[in-house]
């Protein structure tokens, strides 16, 4: 359900992996539209959303708006199928499991009322390396800095910040001057999903407001980690900011662990991990960057350093295709259904 976007896309390509596994596959979307989706080799249209659209259906694949998802969530569960939803709606509520796959699976039998909840794009970036953590040292405090890249924001957020550097690179030298910036993607209007301009700047605002100065996206990350690890007692402590980058969110890490810490031995967990690729030589040039994740399934971590005299605690950066990850997950919690 949902069937447009970089996400629908991102699902059709890793249901295609897979040709053999899924029977029938219908793709339907709450608009009318022209577009197709590749699945495994043939163009397949997407249908309207209707009331009879779960006839028959084991398993519904959601990514709908938010204000839509309990109305069609509950009529698939009322026709027989489970619901897998990859929107905010139901990450924390306490009888919808908050499946993160190879983290905790075994929650995803537990689901009374026919839903699996996935975690938010920027939760994805994060929680596999704050898992190998905290089952080797025990997470007593997490505190993130994450580079969110403009696909947060759909394709708004894509096609504004493309429109933005179009802008700007017809005026050189605005990035030079104050206020050049703002006049030069002035002509794009003021409708855009980002606070301030995006192009040659960055936005430490992310979400909607919350309280005391934080934002939606922040508390909803801080409450994700705490739900999947099971770590409610844990301070996650984020600061979430939007970056001029199409595709695939970084993070910088500092955590302080309840277990004495070696960077090495850090690394070799990370190592060991089945969805974390260490990518650590900065005197060779190799460090984590988005540009290097876009469109594949591992999370690149690095930059693993410890500051002097703090023996409990481990700094790193990663970067990861966080669009990837949730549809790859959305399939590998349906495999396990």
């Amino acid at each position: 359900m949902g069937a447009t976007g970089r996400f629908a896309e991102a699902l059709a390509a890793a249901l295609s992996l897979n040709p053999d596994r899924w029977g029938e596959i219908r793709l339907l979307n709450h608009r009318l539209t022209t577009r197709t989706l590749s699945i495994r080799g043939r163009e397949q249209t997407i249908d309207l959303l209707d009331d009879d659209a779960f006839n028959d259906v084991d398993i519904a694949l959601f990514n709908l708006p938010d204000e839509l998802t309990p109305r069609w969530a509950e009529r698939a569960v009322a026709a027989g199928a489970v619901v897998v939803d990859v929107g905010p709606t139901y990450r924390l509520e306490n009888d919808v499991p908050l499946v993160a796959p190879g983290i905790n699976d075994e929650r995803i039998a537990a689901r009374p009322r026919g839903i699996v909840s996935l975690p938010g794009d920027v939760t994805w970036s994060l929680v596999d390396a704050a898992h190998v953590l905290h089952r080797g040292w025990e997470l007593q405090l997490l505190t993130v800095t994450g580079l969110v890249a403009a696909d947060s924001q759909a394709e708004e957020g894509v096609q504004r910040l493309e429109d933005e550097l179009a802008a700007v690179s017809r005026r050189p030298g605005a990035g030079l001057v104050p206020g050049g910036v703002r006049a030069a993607t002035s002509d794009l209007g003021p409708d855009s999903p980002f606070p301030a301009p995006l192009a040659m700047n960055v936005v430490p605002w992310v979400g909607d407001a919350a309280d005391r100065g934080w934002t939606t996206a922040e508390r909803r990350l801080e409450a994700e980690i705490q739900k999947i690890l099971e770590i409610p007692h844990v301070p996650v402590i984020a600061t979430l900011v939007q970056v001029p980058v199409v595709s695939a969110h970084s993070m910088s890490i500092h955590a302080r662990c309840a277990r004495s810490v070696q960077p090495e031995k850090v690394a070799r967990a990370f190592v060991e991990a089945p969805t974390l690729v260490v990518v650590d030589d900065a005197e060779h040039g190799e460090v984590p960057t988005p540009v290097d994740v876009v469109g594949i399934d591992p999370r690149f971590v690095g930059r693993i350093r410890q500051p002097a005299g703090l023996g409990h605690n481990v700094e790193l950066f990663l970067s990861s295709d966080a669009v990837r990850r949730g549809a790859t997950a959305m399939l590998a919690v349906a495999a396990r259904i």
